[in-house]
């Protein structure tokens, strides 16, 4: 039977975050992944680090999202020694449209709130952007919300990880996790049974299937995003645009991901004509050319999502060394690096800032109700 310090379930971006951070300080960790690593939900996604863009309230959540963000530049050089692998992080910053002046009125009232944000009135977007349609009111200008590569992010994650002796297992689904002494877990695959110390389920919304097995009532469920790519010589951007909950993030070699729908409650990973449709309907008034353009690839994912739309980041209810790392739902990518280093200090009893556990403890809304 092998034994490890720690095993983390689930080998996508948030699962190798977790496995780089405790194998650089010198712990056995081995990671199972069912499929490939990064063929879920961190396949399926854009890349955005939209910590301002998609993050409303100034709260523990959204200082979490930044500190994670800036956690990239880091990350960016410190993954490329250790794997080779240029993680494609952007930095040329985001503009978020207003499309309606009530929209403009939104946005500029929000300029009064956060520093590194500026409200940029039309004529500024459009010179900035020419490819933008002239219909715009202007727009928020967020200069730290850039992009990064999802799958190379996670490779080079893997790859680091592995560097440091960690052990990535693909195709080995758990079956099963069980407590079989104060400090030890059994996890059962098809292949072998192994046991650790310490478990995180970093699952994605497949995670489900151990909150019931490990008696956590709190639970999570899918939210299909559907997007697609595309290529053309007449649009240019240097900024990734973002307008009703929608994005086109420009890849830097011609490409251009657009995303994302939201459907509640599917399961299925295959895109649909109505889903793509509806993104295209969002992005022809904003990007007239795009009728000339390529359409190179369409995909969807399964975001996990939470009932009150923050992450489980945080140990188990009642059972010592066993975490959840899980329900990032639209901000995977954003919070990968914040989510390894949280789930780091919890196993090696560092301390933690207080209002992070509490804001992402599994039993959360129960310590709600007794306040």
């Amino acid at each position: 039977m092998n034994h490890y310090d720690v095993g983390i379930v689930g080998g996508g971006i948030i699962g190798q975050s977790i496995a780089y951070q405790l194998a650089k300080e010198g712990l056995a960790v081995v990671v199972f992944e069912s499929n490939r690593i990064g063929k879920g939900a961190t396949s399926a996604a854009a890349g955005m680090l939209g910590a301002n863009s998609e993050l409303e309230n100034n709260d523990a959540f959204f200082s979490f999202a930044k500190e994670s963000q800036r956690q990239y530049h880091k990350l960016c050089e410190e993954l490329l020694q250790y794997s080779q692998i240029n993680i494609q992080l952007v930095d040329n910053g985001m503009y978020k449209l207003a499309l309606t002046d009530s929209e403009a009125e939104s946005l500029q009232h929000t300029t009064k709130h956060h520093q590194a944000i500026e409200w940029h009135p039309k004529d500024i977007v459009l010179n900035n952007e020419p490819n933008v349609t002239n219909e715009i009111k202007g727009a928020l200008y967020i200069p730290e919300d850039g992009h990064v590569s999802p799958i190379h992010v996670c490779a080079a994650f893997a790859k680091s990880a592995s560097h440091f002796g960690a052990t990535i297992l693909e195709n080995t689904p758990v079956q099963r996790i069980q407590k079989v002494a104060n400090d030890e877990y059994r996890l059962s695959t098809p292949h072998a049974n192994f046991t650790c110390e310490h478990v995180v389920v970093a699952n994605g919304v497949w995670s489900n299937y151990f909150f019931n097995e490990l008696g956590v009532q709190s639970g999570l469920k899918p939210v299909k995003g559907e997007c697609f790519s595309f290529q053309s010589s007449e649009i240019h951007l240097e900024r990734t645009l973002f307008f009703d909950h929608c994005y086109i993030v420009p890849k830097g070699d011609g490409r251009f991901v657009v995303g994302a729908s939201m459907v509640e409650n599917d399961w299925s990973t295959e895109p649909t004509l109505g889903g793509i449709q509806s993104l295209f309907e969002k992005v022809i008034p904003i990007l007239p050319n795009i009728k000339s353009a390529k359409l190179l690839e369409t995909w969807a994912g399964l975001r996990p999502q939470t009932d009150d739309g923050k992450p489980y980041i945080g140990k188990h209810p009642t059972e010592e060394n066993l975490y959840f790392a899980t329900g990032h739902y639209r901000n995977g990518i954003l919070l990968a690096p914040k989510t390894g280093t949280m789930i780091r200090d919890f196993i090696l009893k560092r301390t933690q800032q207080e209002e992070y556990v509490n804001a992402f403890s599994l039993d959360r809304k129960l310590v709600k109700m007794m306040r």
